[in-house]
């Protein structure tokens, strides 16, 4: 519909140059006998608190478990590498063994892959996340951009919204449910 909105309004040359700039985003399902473990953290409000949330879904975008907190610093990278760290913890308790990580934080990503300097702020936590890599299973950490990332976003606000350190999920709260819908079916968004 937005194509057809462009072009009756746009020249054709416009139409062309912004369809080009323009990238269709959506969950990204993983592989059968893969969990997919979104991950993301949120800074809002004044004074800022910072939270963390994510969730746990299979191949056919069905709910499998999920969590949200407060984070103890009001940082969002700090928020962003717990959120991987919570989510893993949960993934491994829950005994999956094939799990891809993903998270719209790339600093956060690329400090897990790489690892850290010692000194670095949040070395001790990365290096947590490092360590629960080396157990015997099969996780794979990837970027994702936002527009995929959207039912973990929506939990990390609650997270950054909330005085609890952990809440684990066993049901999906009922504001998840349109866009964990959304995802199941493969409904794509629109990135400039």
């Amino acid at each position: 519909m937005l194509h057809y909105c462009a072009v009756a309004f746009d020249t054709p040359t416009s139409v062309a140059a912004n369809m080009l700039s323009q990238q269709l985003v959506a969950w990204p399902c993983p592989p059968n006998g893969y969990v997919c473990l979104n991950v993301d953290g949120s800074l809002l409000g004044s004074p800022q608190s910072a939270g963390f949330g994510g969730l746990i879904r299979n191949s056919f975008g069905s709910f499998l478990g999920g969590f949200y907190g407060v984070a103890a610093q009001a940082s969002i990278l700090y928020a962003e590498i717990m959120a991987m760290l919570h989510g893993l913890e949960l993934c491994w308790d829950k005994g999956f063994k094939h799990v891809i990580c993903l998270s719209d934080s790339l600093q956060t990503v690329t400090l897990v892959k790489n690892g850290t300097s010692p000194h670095h702020k949040f070395a001790n936590e990365v290096f947590s996340i490092r360590q629960l890599l080396d157990r015997d299973w099969n996780v794979v950490i990837n970027h994702t951009l936002r527009e995929g990332n959207a039912c973990a976003d929506m939990l990390a606000k609650m997270g950054a919204n909330t005085i609890s350190p952990l809440v684990k999920l066993v049901e999906p709260p009922s504001e998840l449910s349109p866009h964990l819908s959304a995802d199941a079916w493969g409904v794509a968004f629109i990135r400039k």
